[in-house]
């Protein structure tokens, strides 16, 4: 028969999707099968867990309350040496680091003389069986680092064990505290509680009156200082008075200012004097010269000129009287004529005279001015030697102020805090005493014991859970009650599936056969890659022949051979199954295909190549030949000539050909094909009856059958 070498490629690639999601039936699964390792673990968590919690020391928690005062004594300023003590929540945290501070736990251990008590001390042991902390201290002894007492050592293992058993927290959102403190006796819980928060509060009160008491004395000492300061001062700053003749007023100026602001109001007053009679004088000046006298108002207002002006008003009415009855040459006319001449002249004389005393006043005026300029001269110059004497007076007096200032300060804040140490409160109080506890804290035995077993259920889960990761699935009760059949030739240790799902029924089980790509990290599918590395290892040079057969009917060879060529295609082998039910093919159904064209009995005919008879497995690159139409007795195909040269070629193009042969003792063609195979894969029930595998392992053998291996099914 001549091969068509246009036949489809034989390469195959590794094929379906990598599914690695593990489901709620795996799971199911490997809870069921590994229930003995879960509760082994489980029953083993438990018994340690009470065995360490019996072990566990009983131990009472005592808690009393400590409470930030945010009110303040009115009666003093109390703080005047030590700021009120803020109630913000970084202030809390930091009264709470007080609280567990080593110091103010030395001072309690040492009030109640704990460096005694066994509890603490791991050295001592008052009788009966030693302590935890005894067996420790007794296997692991203290080491002292060089330089070191060994007495201070210890007592610092003290303090850290007394810590370690004092809680200090907040008590919410409020300025409260709580001071916790765990102790095998109820009593000394309560007591070292309520003794932590008292010292914590005395701690408070010796702190500021420690405070104030430092503060009086320094205050004190500079108070001295400042007084002896502020005399020197002062004495300095008389004797530089006394050397330069700087004498003050009562009201603190000095007379040479005061003089100086005298004459300066002396001198605008004489120059607003001066600058009157000035206009005065040039008013009747100009007045006189152009012969309006009667404008000046001093010449209008002299008593002499008034009357003078009267005579004149008299002279002229009699004039005008003596015009009417007499002439202008009438002597009577000439006498009033001389008469108001003679007043004229009188008149201009006054005029005259009050010009010139206008003009004195103003040239007295103006020597006043002279003298008010003279003086002021003379004081200023005086002032400005003053002046510059009291530049350095002032600092001298400046700075005596200062030192002044700063000696009465200081005063005042002595007496502030002079008595202090007898007014000085507590910031802090205890608000809730530590009562002695009635029930232990801890251990919580029941619910350590209840916690427990959820734990060891968890602690078991994992471990099944890695075990059937690293293990993989174990094997079926079926697999250890089946023994293969001494007469097998050439056998190989027996390999068990995980039975199939129940729900499946004898007509649908060669839908198992997809679970190899659907769920390739299934327990199923890793069964069937561990089959595969058995029935067909590394063959070197060739392919391999493998045919898949069994003692009857309905034990799912048939899904046994397509899950090993999917198995196979996903591994990347060139894989090739045969469907050798000739007259009743199944493998093709499985796959999808209700019918195919031509088969193996038309290639075989030579009435199709080999190109048309071959499909490809739609979830694998797996190919199939099988039978396109029920055919004759299938020796008939098995025997034909051209059936040698047909798997000679699959020997030389794939890796792996897998036969699906027909039952070994309903069938009769299995001693043809089984010279044809390379190994033939013997697939039993594994609750069938011993009796029919012995007589199908003996039928295998009377054929002469190569290497047989067993699988074990349901």
């Amino acid at each position: 028969m001549a091969i068509d070498r246009t036949a489809p490629s034989l390469t195959s690639t590794a094929g379906g999707t990598d599914d690695t999601s593990f489901g709620f039936a795996d799971l199911m699964r490997v809870l069921h099968e590994r229930r003995i390792l879960i509760r082994n673990v489980t029953t083993l968590v438990v018994l340690l867990t009470v065995l360490v919690v019996m072990l566990l020391p009983t131990l009472y928690s005592s808690s009393a309350v400590v409470m930030l005062e945010q009110r303040k004594n009115n009666i003093a300023d109390l703080s005047s040496v030590l700021s009120a003590l803020p109630t913000d929540p970084s202030s809390v945290q930091n009264q709470i680091q007080l609280l567990s501070s080593r110091d103010l736990a030395q001072r309690v251990i040492g009030k109640l003389k704990l460096y005694n008590d066994p509890e603490f001390n791991p050295a001592i042991n008052n009788g009966g069986l030693p302590t935890l902390g005894a067996l420790l201290h007794m296997i692991r002894p203290a080491k002292v680092i060089p330089g070191q007492d060994r007495a201070d050592y210890e007592r610092d293992a003290i303090v850290s064990n007394f810590l370690s058993h004092l809680s200090v927290d907040a008590l919410g959102l409020s300025t409260s505290i709580t001071v916790t403190f765990t102790s095998r006796d109820p009593a000394k819980a309560a007591l070292i509680a309520n003794t932590l928060a008292n010292a914590y509060t005395e701690d408070q009160v010796d702190l500021k009156i420690a405070a104030a008491r430092k503060a009086t004395q320094w205050l004190t000492d500079r108070m001295h200082q400042l007084a002896q300061q502020v005399q020197s001062e002062q004495n300095a700053v008389e004797q530089y008075k006394a050397a330069h003749d700087l004498v003050d007023s009562g009201q603190g100026n000095s007379l040479v200012d005061q003089q100086l602001v005298a004459i300066n109001a002396q001198l605008v007053a004489a120059q607003s004097d001066l600058a009157e009679k000035k206009a005065t004088y040039d008013r009747v000046e100009a007045l006189v010269r152009t012969g309006n006298t009667g404008d000046v108002s001093q010449i209008v207002a002299s008593p002499l000129i008034v009357k003078l002006r009267t005579q004149e008003a008299d002279l002229i009415r009699q004039e005008a009287d003596l015009a009417t009855r007499y002439g202008p040459n009438h002597p009577k006319m000439l006498a009033i004529r001389m008469q108001k001449r003679d007043l004229d002249d009188k008149v201009a004389q006054e005029v005259s005279r009050i010009a010139g005393s206008i003009a004195n006043d103003m040239a007295v005026a103006r020597a006043h001015v002279d003298s008010i300029e003279a003086s002021l001269a003379r004081v200023e110059k005086q002032a400005e030697n003053d002046n510059l004497a009291r530049v350095k007076l002032n600092a001298l007096e400046d700075n005596m102020a200062s030192t002044r200032t700063m000696y009465e300060s200081f005063v005042s804040r002595l007496r502030a805090t002079q008595y202090q140490d007898n007014l000085d409160n507590p910031e802090a109080r205890v608000i809730s005493n530590a009562p002695i506890p009635s029930a232990p804290s801890s251990p919580h035995r029941m619910l350590f014991f209840v916690a427990s077993i959820p734990a060891g259920l968890m602690l078991g889960i994992l471990m099944a859970l890695l075990a059937e990761r690293f293990q993989g699935p174990l094997p079926s009760n079926d697999l250890r009650q089946v023994r293969m059949a001494p007469v097998m030739a050439r056998p190989v240790p027996a390999f068990a599936l995980p039975p199939v799902l129940a729900e499946l029924s004898a007509t649908s089980d060669m839908r198992a056969a997809s679970y190899v790509v659907d769920r390739p990290d299934a327990p199923y599918s890793r069964a069937y890659q561990s089959l595969l590395g058995q029935v067909a290892p590394a063959w070197p040079g060739r392919g391999k022949i493998v045919a898949v057969t069994a003692p009857g009917p309905d034990v799912g060879k048939s899904v046994i051979a397509l899950g090993l060529a999917r198995a196979a295609a996903r591994q990347g082998l060139r894989t090739v199954i045969i469907d050798g039910n000739f007259e009743r093919p199944v493998i093709a159904a499985a796959m999808g295909y209700n019918s195919i064209s031509a088969g193996i009995g038309e290639l075989l005919a030579g009435a199709q190549p080999l190109s048309r008879s071959l499909v490809r497995d739609p979830k694998s690159s797996a190919l199939l030949l099988s039978a396109a139409r029920p055919t004759g007795p299938a020796q008939m195909l098995w025997t034909a000539p051209k059936m040698v040269e047909l798997l000679n070629y699959f020997r030389q193009t794939c890796d792996l050909v897998l036969v699906d042969a027909t039952p070994v003792l309903t069938a009769r063609d299995m001693t043809f094909l089984a010279r044809l195979c390379d190994q033939v894969v013997l697939v039993a029930h594994g609750r069938g009856p011993q009796a029919v595998l012995e007589d199908a392992t003996r039928a295998l053998a009377a054929s002469g059958a190569p290497a047989t291996g067993l699988v074990i099914t349901r």
